[in-house]
């Protein structure tokens, strides 16, 4: 009705498209809302606020006047409290300006996924619900429906539910249509007497504690985050002690913190969140808090995006106020992710059933691991639990298996502060006399497509490399040191020694201004980015479908876009670059990293740290026959890259599979090495296509209430934590 009436009205209008979706939109809630309360009429619902703060030009309705006045007619014979859901809040989301509603996080949420919060997290009649960012009452009524369900039929409350409600809500709009929507759907109860706040969250007095505390808190991203400060002022207040979640925290992480003061020993939290905090680096302090003060009772995602039109994946987090630490530890969490739509009661059976810990449930509706929550202080990317192949889990507890840390150090590659100044085209600084003071650079991952990286390769861009050259000047003006800075002994010294290219190109830059940037002017000689690295194994932020670990033959500088693996004293150079080019790498580095989003597919990111955390076998426990057989895969695998035309795994699969037989032995596993090759070779394929269809995927919910659900497996069982205290992480 909304899109016809506005199409209609903008065929006659001067007005532009977005006022007069507006001005139509704020016509029906109003009619719905006069209805919904018994043709009351409704004063607090108009206007509607505009971004901008300013109230919109008039438009006339004249034109389709009419078609209101049918649709005013229609409603009349109909009980808008049947309506499915909060009709209200979806055609108020509907006419916000997309700009506002990406800026204050606000998200409708469907009636499916709040029903199943408040099936989740309300577990008595009585229970007193909080949702502290309330919107349009969407989640609340979720909780109405449920206390309604669970009081019985035959007995008669003196209280209507609303009395066992409170929402918050920082807009005014919103919060009087969540008060209308509760309203209305209980006989005798007064729209003013609905206990909906207008008010900041971290604001409200909020008095006891509450049974039940659900909704969607907003999403607004760390760095949108207005008063940091505020919204943090709780988490040292003496209750909590967690200071110390990290400040690059979103702020539905304080929305949980702070919430969690106001739930009861015993009493359920539900949220809707983005599901970053599964993967990410502050998502691994929040991980702690939640082990710190829950029983995390279930975290739940969906194949496909909750919300039509959020620019991000969500995941239900479902948890119980335990301050008892040894039941919080031996609790098992269940990791649900939702493949195909499913009857909402039959997610919220899993949830509650009773589960062993190490198993793993797959149909193809769903997929459940259960996981003894002590365990999960070990296992800092849970993302895994959703996607991760069994193989996976039993190459994170092999004893046989380390961290990449353990081996080598992962750093990142030259971040000079100014790439303009610091980097150029070997033909562009040999015609500014620049060649005696340039090395070799891999700018770029793109510029890069073999494994072994050779010298035409490495010949296309250089980087300015003068330390040695500013060390030598500096020791030979050593005595002389008092008259004049470092740079300027530097500068004196390229002129006294026939260094004129080199010092006009530093003036040149100093008249572009590069040496006032901040990230340049605390070196004591601006133009010095020190002892330039020359690594062997170069890794890469970005991977797109084809694993590469590079094999660096020229030792060419690289730039960020590369990290550095140096591994330490006694470990194989050459063995490790092969162990970080098999698929039992790339399978983890597939589960630790995160997408980065793309055209097509979606890339797949991978930090420092990440890098750090993959595991390979222990090379100081190898034997040299299992070195040397690593070694003679890995050179034949890159030299075959060379010779062919199109060096895709498809093409150097046969050599890709040599080097994956010279690795696994060294995993120690009890099985064939040709059913380990095969189940990885499964896994990654698994996991690259999901990132070919995650640029485009669906956004519909997958829960259908109307839907018988599929029997659930027995389950496979999978490895536990191992006994030197590594985590180990799922499959599928």
């Amino acid at each position: 009705m909304h899109d016809d009436l506005s199409a209609r009205l903008a065929a006659t209008s001067d007005a532009d498209r977005e006022t007069v979706d507006r001005a139509v939109g704020r016509q029906l809630v109003t009619i719905i809302a006069e209805e919904m309360v018994d043709g009351e009429p409704v004063d607090e619902v108009d206007p509607f606020e505009r971004g901008d703060g300013q109230p919109d030009a008039a438009v006339s309705l004249d034109p389709i006047r009419g078609r209101i006045d049918e649709f005013e007619a229609e409603l009349a014979d109909r009980d808008p409290t049947d309506f499915d859901g909060d009709a209200l809040g979806r055609i108020y989301e509907g006419i916000i300006p997309s700009g506002r509603r990406q800026a204050m996080g606000e998200y409708y949420t469907p009636t499916a996924v709040c029903d199943l919060v408040s099936r989740l997290t309300v577990t008595d009649a009585d229970d007193a619900v909080l949702d502290p960012a309330c919107g349009s009452g969407s989640f609340l009524l979720g909780a109405q429906r449920r206390l309604g369900d669970l009081r019985d039929s035959s007995r008669e409350d003196a209280n209507p539910t609303t009395d066992r409600l409170v929402g918050i809500e920082p807009n005014r709009t919103p919060a009087r249509l969540a008060a209308i929507n509760l309203a209305a759907r209980e006989a005798e109860t007064d729209v003013e007497t609905v206990d909906v706040r207008v008010g900041d969250f971290f604001d409200a007095t909020l008095a006891g504690q509450y049974d039940a505390i659900v909704g969607n808190p907003p999403y607004v991203r760390q760095e949108d985050i207005d008063d940091k400060d505020h919204v943090r002022e709780h988490l040292d207040d003496g209750t909590l002690d967690a200071d110390t979640l990290s400040r690059r925290s979103d702020l539905y992480a304080y929305f949980l913190t702070h919430a969690t003061e106001l739930l009861r020993d015993g009493g359920d939290l539900g949220f809707v969140t983005s599901d970053r905090w599964l993967d990410t680096r502050y998502g691994e302090d929040l991980q702690r808090f939640l082990l710190d003060h829950y029983a995390i009772r279930a975290v739940i995602t969906f194949d496909r995006q909750v919300f039509d039109d959020a620019l991000v994946d969500s995941s239900v987090l479902v948890l119980r106020r335990e301050t008892d630490a040894t039941e919080r530890n031996r609790h098992v969490v269940r990791f649900l992710r939702v493949k195909e739509a499913m009857d909402g009661d039959e997610i919220a059976a899993l949830v509650a059933a009773d589960h062993d810990s190490n198993r793993l449930h797959a149909t193809g509706e769903y997929r459940l691991v259960t996981r003894e929550q002590a365990a999960l202080r070990k296992e800092p990317k849970w993302n895994v639990f959703f996607t991760a192949p069994p193989i996976y889990f039993d190459l994170a507890a092999s004893p046989n298996v380390v961290e990449l840390a353990e081996v080598a150090d992962v750093s990142y590659g030259v971040k000079t502060g100014a790439n303009p100044f610091f980097v150029g085209r070997t033909a562009e600084m040999a015609e500014l006399g620049l060649d005696p003071y340039v090395a070799p650079l891999l700018k770029a991952s793109g510029q890069v497509d073999a494994i072994r990286v050779t010298d035409d390769v490495a010949d296309e861009w250089r980087i300015l490399d003068v330390h040695d050259l500013v060390e030598q000047a500096l020791a030979e003006t050593a005595k002389g040191s008092a008259d004049g800075s470092p740079e300027t002994r530097v500068k004196r010294w390229f002129a006294d020694n026939g260094h004129d290219a080199l010092l006009e190109y530093v003036r040149s830059g100093e008249r572009e201004g590069y040496h006032e940037r901040s990230s340049l002017v605390s070196r004591d000689v601006w133009f010095d980015l020190g002892d330039l690295p020359r690594p062997r194994i170069l890794s890469t932020m970005f991977t797109w479908r084809t694993h590469r670990v590079y094999w660096n033959e020229p030792e060419a500088a690289t730039s960020d876009q590369f990290y550095y693996v140096a591994p330490n004293d006694g470990v194989d150079e050459e063995v490790l670059a092969g162990i970080l080019n098999s698929r039992i790498v790339r399978l983890a580095n597939e589960l630790l990293g995160r997408r980065a989003g793309g055209e097509g597919m979606t890339r797949l990111q991978t930090k420092v740290y990440e890098t750090e955390r993959w595991p390979v076998p222990d090379l100081r426990e190898m034997d040299e026959n299992r070195r040397e057989a690593i070694r003679s895969a890995f050179c034949a695998l890159r030299e075959r890259e060379l010779a062919v035309e199109d060096s895709t795994p498809t093409v150097t699969e046969a050599e890709r599979d040599a080097l994956d037989r010279a690795v696994i032995p060294a995993l120690g596993f009890d099985r064939d090495d040709e059913t380990v090759l095969a189940e990885l070779k499964r896994g990654v394929r698994a996991m690259v296509e999901m990132r070919e269809t995650g640029a485009g995927k669906g956004t519909s919910v997958l829960i259908d209430r109307d839907r018988e659900g599929g029997e659930p497996t027995d389950g496979i069982e999978l490895p536990g934590v191992g006994g030197d205290g590594r985590g180990s992480d799922a499959g599928s």
